[in-house]
């Protein structure tokens, strides 16, 4: 009975630590520029199907701003041509963004330009930390270096999600077990969202692609 007993705590106890884990390795990967170990804890095909969702809802709710500030008719028509550019060629701009991203090389090349970009704002980051601290203490579950676990769950045997708030903002991650370890196939992020949405957006501009076109 005894051995059951412990049998059963040993095999919860490697449930509850192991999507850690491997969000521990895909750090160690990323930090390490490791793509052998990237590709093994990360669901690729799902990732980008799934950013792409994200992309699309967030340049919805930019649209949507856009438009609530146009206060004169020469802007509505700025706004017209810049859906239209996004109607024709956005899809294929957000396939190629997130594609290009949403990979080994994209993930690693990604992070580095974000930690450039820390280090020179190293005092600004340093306030937004406080912020949050101050605005979303009582739901942390831990606090390391602005790095803190607000939500850890499974939502079933082999599904577990967690969000993380950041300097950079909240990121949402949900994991799928297929042993004997667990993959990343779902990652939400504003900031990564944001990031690719103004690329997208400046390539289906058709007024500044026009203004370039002319200019040389």
């Amino acid at each position: 009975m005894k051995f059951f007993l412990w049998t059963v705590i040993l095999i919860s106890s490697l449930l509850f630590i192991s999507p850690a884990y491997s969000l521990y390795k895909i750090g160690i990967g990323i930090k390490e520029k490791d793509k052998e170990v990237l590709n093994g804890y990360i669901l690729w095909d799902e990732l980008q199907k799934n950013v792409k969702k994200d992309v699309r809802r967030f340049l919805k709710k930019r649209a949507k701003e856009r438009k609530k500030n146009i206060d004169n008719p020469i802007d509505g028509i700025f706004e017209d041509i810049k859906r239209v550019g996004e109607k024709v060629f956005g899809g294929t701009a957000l396939d190629i963004a997130v594609d290009k991203i949403i990979t080994p090389d994209g993930i690693i090349k990604l992070v580095e330009l974000t930690e450039r970009k820390k280090n020179r704002d190293n005092k600004s980051k340093n306030n937004q930390i406080a912020k949050k601290d101050n605005v979303k203490s009582e739901k942390k579950l831990f606090n390391i270096e602005g790095y803190s676990l607000e939500t850890f769950k499974f939502s079933s045997f082999k599904n577990f999600e967690a969000k993380i708030i950041t300097p950079d903002g909240d990121i949402a991650f949900k994991m799928r077990l297929i042993f004997p370890r667990w993959h990343l196939y779902f990652i939400q992020s504003d900031e990564l969202s944001s990031k690719i949405a103004s690329k997208i957006e400046e390539s289906v501009d058709l007024l500044k692609n026009l203004k370039k076109g002319y200019s040389e």
